[in-house]
């Protein structure tokens, strides 16, 4: 048995038998068994179910948000936004579905040439901690629209708000069998990843965790799309809004107590505006309240582990030694959190090239800020990184934005703006980040793929093919 706990005081939750390479066994089978009939279904009813699931999500939105942010730590206004998103992305998902389309390939006068989009079978979902009910939302929709199976593995620490899915899903008429949710850490994973019964993997989290998979997959040639983490750069320019800029790095970097993999933990200022925009931002900072995520004035919980604060709080030691710890914000006082697993939001300057805290991926509230002096300068540092998963640029140039865009290498930029994501907009990033792309168009090509069919329009052998004298005639 393994127990679940809640960060905000470390109570336990529940008490979770993990899946074991016997059950993923028998799970995956099931899916197998299942997936067929569900791909044989039109369009329009898959698409009817999901609208279902979407309908049952809306009417348990709290209860959903208030297992998620029990379980996460994350305040309660972010987990009900996240069970809107979750409900969105299976009602998008379910228009999706008739929108599937092959094409015909003009190809000659003697055949008719057509492809074909067939669903992969079973797709073996890997989601993390952060951001459990959405991601598993975000795995299962496209699959099933799609007319594929799929078997989820929540993280264990986490894994609460995706076996209440499971139910949800089976109450709104999606066939036993079709999906699975299997609780679980990393034998369950390991199991599930190298069953050859799994025809796709679509994994979300650490990046280590991601090579583990994509060597693991290799065995038996099973297609993976990974995405990772980033230390994602906000870069701005001495012409951007300022006002706009201090606010939307605050929540870029320590919404969600910073467990997000597009956090912008990195701040890259000009020159001639670094002393104002630092002290702004850590002024907000300062003011910063960290608490109980049920109560409205909280702006962060805690981190959702007691091994991620840890590894937090080691980052923040180690600035007070390889950098400057600009401002932090209070620690809770409340007698009832003092076993919860909190850590203060911090800004850091001062750092050299190289310094840890600028090269890997916190997963927790810390800012690490830089100055740059000219466009090139910021184009080098923002590239500085194995990661590319995303990066802001601030500047009232719009030519200059749309050059910066054009040379970062990250999967997605915004301008004059930060931490903006729809299920109709691909995702994804390069390097460490990872590879693939989900959400929108891109989603239809990675659950499913093209059959060529070829039809000959003449009699006889096809034409220049034969054997021996026989292909040669001209």
């Amino acid at each position: 048995m393994v127990d679940v706990f809640s960060p905000i005081d470390a109570r336990v939750l529940a008490r979770l038998t993990p899946a074991t390479p016997s059950d993923v066994d028998v799970a995956v089978r099931a899916a197998r068994a299942a997936q067929p009939a569900w791909a044989r279904r039109t369009a329009g009813e898959r698409g009817r179910i999901l609208h279902a699931v979407a309908d049952l999500i809306e009417a348990n939105l709290e209860e959903l948000a208030e297992t998620e942010t029990c379980n996460t730590g994350k305040i309660l206004g972010d987990t009900r936004r996240e069970v809107r998103r979750a409900a969105g992305t299976f009602r998008y998902y379910a228009g999706c579905a008739e929108q599937v389309r092959g094409e015909t390939i003009p190809v000659g006068t003697e055949y008719h040439t057509y492809t074909v989009p067939e669903p992969y079978g079973v797709v073996a979902g890997v989601i993390p901690w952060n951001v459990p009910f959405f991601f598993a939302a975000k795995k299962i929709a496209p699959a099933l629209a799609f007319g594929n199976a799929c078997v989820l593995k929540p993280a264990e620490e986490t894994p609460l708000t995706a076996l209440r899915l499971a139910g949800l899903l089976a109450e709104a008429g999606v066939p036993e069998g079709l999906v699975q949710v299997l609780p679980g850490g990393r034998e369950t994973g390991a199991a599930l990843v190298s069953h050859p019964g799994v025809d796709l993997i679509v994994f979300t989290g650490h990046h280590e965790t991601g090579k583990a998979i994509a060597r693991t997959a290799a065995a038996n040639l099973t297609p993976v799309a990974l995405e990772l983490g980033g230390k994602s750069p906000q870069v701005v320019f001495p012409d951007a809004d300022l006002d706009r800029v201090v606010d939307a790095v605050v929540l870029g970097v320590f919404a969600s107590c910073g467990q997000m993999c597009i956090a912008g933990s990195r701040l890259l200022l000009h020159e001639s505006i670094y002393d104002d925009v630092l002290d702004r931002v850590a002024e907000q900072v300062r003011a910063l309240r960290v608490g109980d995520p049920f109560e409205e004035e909280t702006d962060l919980g805690p981190q959702i582990t007691a091994a991620q604060r840890d590894k937090t709080l080691g980052f923040i030691a180690e600035s007070h030694s390889t950098g400057r710890v600009v401002a932090q914000a209070a620690l809770p006082d409340d007698v009832r959190l003092r076993d919860g697993f909190y850590v203060p939001p911090t800004v850091v300057d001062r750092l050299a090239d190289g310094a840890r805290l600028l090269r890997e991926e916190v997963f927790g509230p810390v800012l690490a800020v830089s100055s740059f002096r000219d466009d090139a300068d910021a184009l080098r540092m923002a590239n500085d990184s194995l990661f590319g998963l995303a990066a802001g640029v601030w500047t009232a140039d719009i030519a200059r934005a749309h050059r910066f865009a054009g040379q970062v290498r990250v999967g997605t930029v915004w301008i004059n703006t930060y931490r903006v994501l729809s299920d109709l907009v691909p995702f994804g990033g390069v390097g460490l980040s990872g590879y693939g792309r989900e959400n929108g168009t891109e989603a239809a090509r990675l659950y499913l793929r093209p059959k060529s069919v070829w039809t000959s329009l003449t009699t006889g052998l096809p034409q220049g093919y034969g054997l021996g004298g026989a292909g040669a005639a001209g």
